[in-house]
């Protein structure tokens, strides 16, 4: 939490360490590791993956590879569209033509990096998802399954491994994340 500056990112990092102590328990919760690549993770499970964005922080728990992302819907910059979307996602996108889909481009490609552990090593113009279809995606011999929701203005993207995972959404309060 002292890594960032701003008061936001501070209270969304606090509010991912009670969620983790929520789920996972105090003492499950201090034995999360973090690989060389910057993933954190359980040594005996299970998967999780954690992303934060705007007003939400969310916390996926799987018994597979997965990865979650979430980003606040904002107007997004066409330069960062072009660098990072494929030929065809930047014609899908355009096709939409609204700031919802870029997110969904986003999270989804974010929430795979997430999964396989990769964060930005794998950068996300070196792959390239469907974001109309449930068909699997595949990235680096891998498929993998997208399923994405709006929640309250926030794109959230979960990416699994196994197909027709379905996607729960637990909303917790400041009050219940003390407790």
């Amino acid at each position: 939490m002292l890594r960032y500056i701003q008061r936001e990112d501070k209270a969304r990092c606090l509010a991912a360490g009670l969620m983790l102590r929520r789920v996972f328990g105090t003492q499950q919760a201090q034995r999360i590791a973090v690989t060389p690549l910057g993933k954190p993770y359980l040594p005996d499970g299970p998967n999780f993956s954690l992303s934060h964005s705007g007003s939400k922080v969310v916390l996926l728990t799987a018994d597979h590879d997965a990865g979650v992302d979430v980003e606040q819907i904002v107007p997004y910059w066409e330069a960062v569209a072009r660098r990072v979307f494929s030929p065809r996602e930047q014609v899908w996108l355009h096709s939409q033509a609204n700031d919802e889909a870029f997110y969904r481009l986003w999270t989804g490609k974010e929430s795979i990096m997430k999964a396989l552990g990769l964060g930005f090593q794998l950068p996300p113009e070196s792959f390239e998802i469907l974001p109309d279809q449930s068909g699997p995606n595949p990235v680096l011999g891998r498929s993998w399954y997208l399923q994405w929701q709006n929640v309250d203005g926030h794109m959230l993207c979960c990416a699994s491994s196994v197909p027709d995972t379905k996607m729960e959404i637990i909303h917790l309060s400041r009050e219940e994340l003390l407790q």
